[in-house]
């Protein structure tokens, strides 16, 4: 074998950069899609009521102070 056959060629590394940044912007896409869907669903289940307030006694207060 030559020298000449052990390079690899300027058009395969670039060939193989490129599918590996795809890959890495689709799997980035994945998981940016998995976070918006974890985060809708996480929003669904906090429900705040507004309208009462809160029952802590003065003795729980007192104990943060």
């Amino acid at each position: 074998m030559t020298k000449k056959n052990d390079k690899m060629n300027i058009n395969e590394i670039m060939a193989i950069f490129i599918a590996y940044i795809q890959q890495e912007i689709e799997y980035t896409g994945m998981k940016i899609q998995s976070m918006k869907e974890w985060e809708a669903e996480e929003s669904k289940e906090v429900l705040i009521s507004e309208d009462s307030e809160p029952s802590f006694g003065e003795s729980f207060s007192k104990e943060w102070l």
